[in-house]
């Protein structure tokens, strides 16, 4: 669970992003896209684990 209050996380989205190849048949191409992304955490109390 994260809260909501503003200020504890920050979302860096990184400046790579790559395209990938899956596979082809006679009329497709199946292409994917990827980018980089993390979640940086300012104070521990932010966040919760919740176990099974």
């Amino acid at each position: 669970m994260l809260t909501t209050r503003g200020g504890d996380f920050d979302l860096q989205l990184g400046t790579d992003v790559a395209i990938g190849y899956l596979s082809h048949d006679a009329e497709t191409v199946q292409l994917y896209l990827q980018e980089t992304m993390t979640f940086l955490c300012y104070t521990a109390e932010a966040s919760v684990a919740l176990s099974a």
